[in-house]
């Protein structure tokens, strides 16, 4: 079958990189003799006529769309417009958004046929089978899959790959790394050109806001780090990649793993400089594990750091404390100069204006290079949007899900006005950035007039 994946047009999301997540469908769709394109419009800035007019071009049986939750309307108007074309056009969503509201999104997207929980490569070739072969096994075998039967959403249990080496690469030749900007987190890189990859999936934590649970599920599974070795040699050659960004949520929760990563990573002579962009747990760190990161090329890491208020710390069921988060940013600071950004989340249920003054200066006094201040989002499917509903403090019908980005408030805590907290968030920037030694550092990564560009245009996002 002919399909297209999509990731729809957007203009909200900060961070564009190659795109995993559909670049894995491709490869799966391929070994299962489908033909597979994708089409970001996230990274062309495609408008939806853009759109339009490459699925008139392509003319697919299937039109698979990723769907985030700040791109609701967007990724709905793709659906509607391949059924516009061509009735015929299946239309499946997956993602972030579908996961966590299953029966929402079948419910208000009336030209979507079928979704997907969690990970779809098990379920995708699955279900183009089932359409395929016309109906000779039943649908209830297709795992994570959603769908509607008698007026009804009904939702299969979810096909969680166990042995994540068992999934291809991803296919590289459709996600190009060289077509993507130079600076897709935070706008800060050491080398050209960059690409992303995952090592491992899911969370056995336990973070109330968190999503990650929602999409890939609590058992942590992980590839083997010879299979990772394989694919860093292997964009090395097919792009000459100088630096990788991890995008795990939990690349050093185990110790021995990443110790085995960086001793062959040297051992192998590849030299590569590499970061941890989506988030580690500091808790992990040790001094010995951090001299090995450094030594093999890792020269920046994110940390989940949250909130400056243990009263928080302790509702979001985050299992760490902020004696554990000073205690190890003081380490990788005084062993390493690894640089740390640390993100922070303001505006959590239950949180007073002492609590948000708490953490800001808990970002003011840890020895970080960076920070990132989220406004707080009751995501769908985690603990916290589910409390907030049974409160009825939050309600998914009121809710306009394209305002769900950074920046702008969609929940505030009770006597914190919407527009406080955005007052807030923007002096905690202000706080934190207009500091002489982080300017002179910050100035110290610029490396090229576009870099310097982008991250004008942030800090204007952030303060207008």
């Amino acid at each position: 079958m002919n399909v297209i994946l999509v990731r729809p047009p957007s203009f909200k999301m900060p961070i564009i990189i190659p795109n995993l997540g559909l670049g894995y469908l491709a490869s799966i769709l391929r070994n299962n003799n489908h033909s597979v394109n994708i089409i970001d419009c996230a990274k062309g800035k495609m408008n939806h006529q853009k759109y339009l007019d490459f699925i008139a071009k392509e003319k697919p049986d299937i039109v698979g769309i990723q769907m985030y939750t700040c791109d609701y309307s967007s990724s709905k108007r793709c659906a509607d417009i391949a059924k516009e074309l061509n009735g015929n056009i299946i239309t499946i969503v997956g993602g972030p958004h579908p996961s966590g509201d299953p029966e929402g999104t079948m419910e208000n997207l009336k030209n979507v046929d079928f979704a997907f929980s969690g990970e779809a490569e098990i379920g995708l070739p699955k279900l183009l089978d089932w359409i395929e072969l016309k109906k000779s096994y039943k649908i209830e075998s297709v795992e994570g899959l959603i769908y509607r039967q008698k007026g009804q959403t009904r939702k299969n249990k979810r096909g969680d790959i166990q042995n994540l080496d068992d999934i291809p690469f991803p296919s590289w030749d459709l996600i190009n790394p060289k077509t993507y900007p130079i600076a897709p987190h935070g706008s800060f890189s050491k080398s050209l050109p960059i690409a992303p990859i995952i090592t491992s999936r899911g969370c056995p934590f336990q973070c109330t806001y968190c999503g990650v649970m929602v999409n890939t599920g609590r058992t942590y599974r992980t590839r083997s780090i010879n299979n990772v070795i394989e694919e860093i040699k292997y964009l090395q050659k097919l792009f000459g990649i100088k630096e990788f960004h991890i995008e795990d949520d939990n690349f050093t929760l185990i110790k021995s793993r990443v110790m085995e990563f960086c001793k062959k990573l040297l051992k192998k002579n590849i030299s590569i400089d590499w970061a941890c962009t989506n988030g580690i747990r500091l808790d992990t760190l040790d001094k010995e594990l951090l001299l090995n990161m450094e030594r093999s090329g890792c020269y920046s890491f994110s940390a989940g750091i949250e909130s400056g208020s243990s009263r928080i710390i302790a509702d979001m069921k985050r299992s760490d404390t902020l004696e554990t988060i000073v205690e190890k940013t003081n380490l990788v600071y005084s062993t390493t100069k690894i640089r740390m950004t640390g993100f922070f989340m303001m505006g959590y249920p239950t949180e007073t204006r002492e609590d948000i003054e708490k953490t800001i200066n808990l970002a003011l006094k840890l020895p970080l290079q960076r920070a990132q201040f989220s406004n707080f989002l009751p995501l769908p499917g985690t603990e916290i949007y589910d409390r907030l509903i049974k409160c009825k403090e939050f309600s998914p019908d009121s809710t306009i899900w394209n305002f769900y980005q950074n920046n702008v408030i969609v929940y505030s805590p009770e006597g914190i006005s919407k527009k406080e907290m955005r007052c807030l968030m923007k002096k905690a920037f202000a706080r934190f950035y207009f500091r002489l030694p982080i300017i002179l550092g910050l100035l110290k990564e610029i490396h090229s007039l576009r870099q310097l560009q982008t991250i004008i245009r942030r800090f204007f996002d952030i303060f207008r």
